[in-house]
């Protein structure tokens, strides 16, 4: 059960990470510390590649009783792909929601972001002391090659259509087999999603229920493997 809001209103920080991902714990810290400087609830979204997406959160909020909600998009400079699929994530929500609450998005971070920067430039800074070794290292050779290798699309309107859950079904489906799982960025034909590519086969809207059988489909370890151990 959703515990009820300590406030009416709400900011969600929504993130767009990387193909690599984002720092979760640095993310996280900053939520926590506007936190401690706003009274309002504040929660971190996703617009593709991680959970939570930007309708679970929604989805969370309204159901604790949240009013007001201002969507923050992070990125310095301001990212006119995170602001434009923020708002039609939202408009999907809302299209779907049975008692949508309000939401608005801020500004974008660029002339905050020009003071904070410009106040860096008569700081002394941190000697670099990382190593080299990272572009060295033979465990960075080693190529394993997957006896079948499944991409899921995480991209904005897949991740909004359940991908999240489709790739975490899938991935324990695939545990112990010869089908590698690997999530990846928008593959083009949205509407259909959530997409998962197999060589030049592909799935569409593919849900939790389907993974079980995708993955054992055309493996011939998956049949055997203990895939949950």
């Amino acid at each position: 059960m959703t515990e009820p809001a300590r406030h009416a209103r709400a900011l969600v920080l929504v993130a767009r990470p990387t193909p690599s991902g984002v720092d979760e714990r640095s993310l996280a810290g900053l939520a926590a510390d506007v936190a401690g400087r706003v009274r309002a609830t504040v929660r971190v979204a996703h617009l593709d590649q991680l959970d939570p997406s930007i309708p679970a959160v929604l989805d969370e909020l309204a159901a604790a009783g949240v009013t007001d909600v201002l969507c923050v998009p992070l990125a310095v400079p301001a990212d006119r792909y995170l602001r434009t699929w923020i708002g039609r994530a939202v408009a999907h929500w809302r299209s779907a929601a049975a008692a949508p609450c309000e939401v608005r998005i801020a500004p974008g971070l660029t002339g905050l972001a020009a003071d904070a920067v410009a106040g860096l430039a008569t700081v002394e800074g941190e000697p670099i002391t990382a190593s080299p070794a990272g572009f060295t290292s033979p465990a960075w050779s080693v190529l394993d090659v997957p006896q079948r290798h499944l991409f899921v699309c995480r991209g904005p309107r897949c991740l909004v259509y359940g991908a999240g859950a489709t790739h975490r079904a899938l991935a324990a489906a695939a545990r112990g087999t010869g089908t590698q799982v690997t999530p990846c960025g928008c593959l083009g034909p949205c509407n259909l999603g959530p997409l998962v590519v197999d060589g030049n086969t592909w799935h569409t809207h593919v849900g939790t229920a389907e993974a079980d059988t995708l993955v054992a489909e055309h493996d011939p370890n998956a049949a055997s493997a203990d895939r949950h151990q």
